[in-house]
C-alpha cells in the first residue's frame, strides 16, 4: 500500500511539474513576444490617428484608415491577451485577501449572466492575505466565471456558485454551474494551448486561468460530471 501510495503520489508530481514547465516556457515567450510587437502597433496607430484627422484625405480613403484602426485595436487585444501569461507586474501587485476583486469582477460578469438566464449564487467568507498581482487574478476569476456561464446556455439556463473561503491557512476558491459537464479525456486536457471545449473557443482562457493560479503556488482540482455540471476547486496557499 504504501508503495502504491508512493506510486500515486510520484504521477502526480510528474503531471505537476510538467504543467509548470509548459506555463514557465508560455510566460517567457508571451512577454518578449508581446512587448516587442505592442511597440511598433502604438507608433502605427498613433500616424492613423494623426493622418485620420487630415483634411486632405478622400471619404473613401477615411474609410480604409478607419478600418486599419479597427484591426490594430484588436491586434492590440490579442497582444493584451498574452501578456496576461507573462510574469506579474510590480505596478499590480497587491497584499489582500481577495475581497475586492472577487466583487468586481461578479458584478463584471452580471450582465452576462442575466443575459444566458444564469443565477449567480456569491459567498465570501475569508481573513487571509496574499501577494498577487491584481489584474491577473481578476482576469482568471473572470475566464472561470465566463466558461461556468456559458456551460449552462445548452441547458437554457442554470446557477453559478461562486465561493471564497479559508482553511488551514489556504484561500479556498469554489466555483461550480450547473452545465453541461466534461468528460474525464476533456478534464485532463484542460490547461493545455489551444485546447478548448467550446467550437470557438482558443483554449488561452484556460492556459491563464492555470498559469496565474500557478504563478501564487496555488492548485487547481476539477471536478465533473457529464450532463450534470462542473466545480472548479482552487485552493491558494498563504
Amino acid at each position: 500500500m504504501i508503495l502504491i501510495e508512493k506510486i500515486i503520489t510520484n504521477i502526480k508530481n510528474r503531471d505537476r511539474i510538467m504543467q509548470s514547465e509548459r506555463l514557465n516556457v508560455v510566460s517567457e515567450l508571451a512577454a518578449s513576444v508581446s512587448h516587442e510587437i505592442r511597440n511598433p502597433l502604438t507608433v502605427t496607430s498613433g500616424f492613423l490617428q494623426l493622418l485620420n484627422k487630415s483634411k486632405t484625405i478622400t471619404r473613401e480613403e477615411k474609410q480604409y484608415v478607419e478600418l486599419s484602426l479597427l484591426e490594430l485595436q484588436r491586434a492590440e487585444k490579442i497582444v493584451s491577451d498574452y501578456l496576461s501569461f507573462a510574469k506579474p507586474q510590480s505596478d499590480n501587485m497587491v497584499y489582500s485577501n481577495m475581497q475586492d476583486e472577487s466583487e468586481y469582477t461578479k458584478n463584471i460578469i452580471m450582465p452576462y449572466a442575466t443575459m444566458h438566464k444564469v443565477d449567480v449564487k456569491f459567498n465570501f467568507n475569508n481573513s487571509l492575505f496574499k501577494n498577487y498581482d491584481r489584474n491577473q487574478i481578476q482576469q482568471c476569476l473572470i475566464n472561470l466565471y465566463k466558461n461556468g456561464i456559458e456551460a449552462m446556455k445548452e441547458k437554457d439556463g442554470g446557477t453559478l456558485f461562486i465561493d471564497i473561503s479559508e482553511k488551514k491557512q489556504n484561500i479556498i476558491i469554489s466555483i461550480r454551474d450547473t452545465g453541461i459537464g466534461m468528460t474525464k479525456e476533456e478534464i485532463s486536457r484542460l490547461g493545455k494551448p489551444y485546447y478548448s471545449t467550446k467550437a470557438e473557443g482558443t483554449g488561452l482562457g484556460m492556459l491563464m486561468v492555470y498559469s496565474t493560479i500557478d504563478k501564487v503556488k496555488g492548485i487547481v482540482e476539477v471536478d465533473s460530471e457529464k450532463g450534470k455540471g462542473t466545480t472548479f476547486l482552487i485552493t491558494i496557499p498563504t
